[in-house]
């Protein structure tokens, strides 16, 4: 999906202006690379600090993988035939400086784009993805790299024939977006919604919004702003966008206010197909995503192809295509007793509107079947755990789930609640579950979510599941 590279992504002269070196001969790189593990014949390494491992113990395995280059810090002494070695003060630095440069030598592109949200990031940038490869050379982040270490690692892995570049966002913590939004500086920014994701990390919701609105930061002047209108904290993002900058904003969602507004959505087997309205003029299109939160990250999408005065019906056409990473609502067949039974797998991480959509998401597919919850515990809440887990209980009643396994000591109270009106049982980890419980407790016909935050380790479930069980 991304864009086919040149051969050459940064060459002697260039690494000699960035990091203000003389190099003596000529020399060519494929990539930039941070694991040694990863490493491709031609790539440079970068011996990155970290705070568990430092890159520069990994030199050897870098050079046997084929780096013909590394950059490592000025104390060490490293002397290798047909190894070209750049010494620096700070590596990471060297990344950032890597960064700039890349994103600069693509200066002309008016399409940048950088999204942000308490979920739906990743979603929304596979979307993109799909649709604008098929309009233009594209070029999107890998995984889920969207930190202060993966965006530059990103932007420094950019060709130089870019022209869209689609970035996810990250962050725990205030001013860590606004960073990554000045080296990105985008075109468009894209909030898909807000929500108590790592509240723990903050004083409030407003903190969150604020966090969030500093994608802002980056944003060239006469720029665009794609944001979800459905979400009650619309306005207070709305307050956070500078008038300065003559920004214009585009609103999506259900909205009957929105400048692009989902008209209905056909709930298929596999994916949906929906009409929606944006200034006047009807689309119809179909994604193979299920889910009421899948079509409005879509209309992103739409608002994105629509900035870009592109072929828009071809783009939207290739939403078919898109294929969600492990863990992000992926959907697998089972096979239990010769007959046919559903894995959600949506093990990435878990907030309390991501919960929320993907049990929407579960009841809507599994229709009369039976519905069963691996919940993992909410992680990064703080103080509002307690009260953000309860919020759960008044959704599992209504969507009617059969059965919840619940797993962490954060959900422990919720589990004695919901014990009362649901069959339900209780883990303190993953590691606790014994393997033989899971296989007596789903049943043919199911439809299995299992969810929770990223450290819950819920996907050892969903493996299991797989090894055991999976279908055509």
């Amino acid at each position: 999906m991304v864009l086919k590279k040149t051969n050459i992504l940064w060459n002697s002269n260039e690494i000699s202006k960035i990091f203000n070196k003389n190099i003596d001969k000529d020399w060519t790189c494929t990539g930039v690379e941070i694991d040694s593990r990863k490493v491709k014949p031609g790539n440079i390494f970068l011996a990155m600090p970290g705070t568990e491992f430092d890159g520069h113990n990994f030199i050897k395995d870098a050079i046997n993988m084929g780096a013909n280059s590394l950059i490592i810090k000025e104390s060490l002494n490293i002397t290798k035939d047909n190894l070209n070695i750049i010494k620096v003060d700070d590596v990471y630095k060297s990344l950032i400086l890597l960064s700039k440069a890349s994103r600069k030598r693509i200066n002309n592109s008016k399409n940048i784009i950088a999204i942000t949200g308490s979920s739906g990031k990743t979603s929304t940038k596979e979307m993109l993805g799909h649709a604008l490869s098929t309009i233009e050379s594209t070029y999107i982040n890998p995984d889920s790299y969207n930190n202060h270490v993966g965006v530059p690692y990103s932007l420094a892995n950019m060709p130089r024939n870019t022209n869209y570049g689609i970035f996810e966002l990250g962050m725990n913590n205030l001013n860590e977006i606004s960073i990554l939004s000045k080296l990105v500086k985008p075109d468009i920014a894209i909030i898909t919604n807000i929500s108590e994701a790592h509240i723990g990390n903050f004083n409030s919701i407003k903190d969150i919004i604020k966090a969030k609105s500093e994608i802002f930061n980056g944003l060239r002047s006469n720029g665009y702003i794609l944001l979800n209108n459905d979400h009650i904290y619309y306005k207070e993002l709305e307050k956070n966008i500078s008038k300065s900058k003559n920004y214009n904003i585009i609103k999506y969602g259900f909205n009957k206010n929105a400048d692009i507004r989902l008209i209905k959505r056909l709930v298929e087997n596999y994916g949906q197909t929906l009409i929606a309205e944006a200034y006047g003029k009807t689309y119809k299109y179909k994604i193979n995503l299920d889910g009421e939160h899948q079509a409005i990250n879509s209309l992103a999408v739409l608002g994105v192809l629509l900035i870009s005065k592109c072929n828009i019906e071809k783009g939207l056409k290739n939403l078919t295509k898109v294929s969600l990473p492990a863990g992000r609502g992926k959907r697998y067949n089972l096979m239990i007793k010769g007959q046919d039974t559903v894995l959600i797998d949506d093990t990435y991480n878990a907030n309390l509107s991501s919960m929320v959509a993907s049990l929407k998401t579960l009841c809507e597919k599994a229709k009369n079947n039976r519905k069963v919850l691996f919940f993992g515990e909410m992680r990064e809440l703080g103080a509002f755990s307690e009260d953000l887990h309860q919020k759960l209980y008044g959704y599992l009643i209504s969507f009617n789930i059969a059965m919840i396994i619940f797993v962490g000591n954060k959900t422990k109270n919720l589990y004695k609640l919901c014990n009362r009106r649901i069959e339900c049982f209780w883990s303190e980890n993953v590691d606790s579950l014994s393997k033989e419980e899971i296989s007596n407790l789903i049943k043919p016909k199911d439809f299995i979510l299992v969810k929770g935050s990223r450290n819950m380790k819920m996907e050892i479930i969903v493996k299991y599941l797989l090894d055991n069980f999976k279908g055509k």
